[in-house]
């Protein structure tokens, strides 16, 4: 009779080093207790720098046209005649002295216009010299 032989196999285990973990971005903690990412730290500094533009933009800059402007005036006219009293303005009531055209001691609503709108050409040519 033949001979019969048993082959066994043998198994054998490998260990496998798994690699660690790649580390999680580093948090830091904040004055309110919430952690913070480099990303949101982007987007608050990213939030920060915009606000600063916008605030500088609308009341640091010369170029804004809503600056300073000639303070609303109310002139009271009697009889077609600007009362003088009524002109706050210092500048205004001297430009106003030398505004009457016609020499009749009597300022009219166009006269006063005229000095208005040169008064505000000389405003802007001014402004944009600075």
């Amino acid at each position: 009779m033949p001979k019969t032989t048993k082959t066994t196999k043998r198994t054998t285990t490998k260990c496998v080093v798994k690699p660690a973990a790649a580390p999680a971005p580093e948090l830091h903690e904040m004055h309110c207790g919430c952690k913070c990412t480099p990303l949101k730290k982007t987007f608050y500094l990213g939030g920060m720098f915009i606000l600063g533009f916008l605030v500088s933009h609308f009341f640091v800059s010369p170029c804004h046209h809503n600056g300073p402007k000639m303070p609303h005036m109310h002139p009271v006219f009697v009889n077609g005649c600007l009362d003088m009293e009524s002109v706050k303005c210092p500048k205004m009531q001297e430009a106003l002295a030398v505004a009457d055209v016609d020499a009749n001691g009597c300022v009219t609503e166009e006269e006063f216009r005229a000095v208005k709108r040169a008064m505000r050409r000389d405003m802007r040519g001014h402004k944009m010299e600075d």
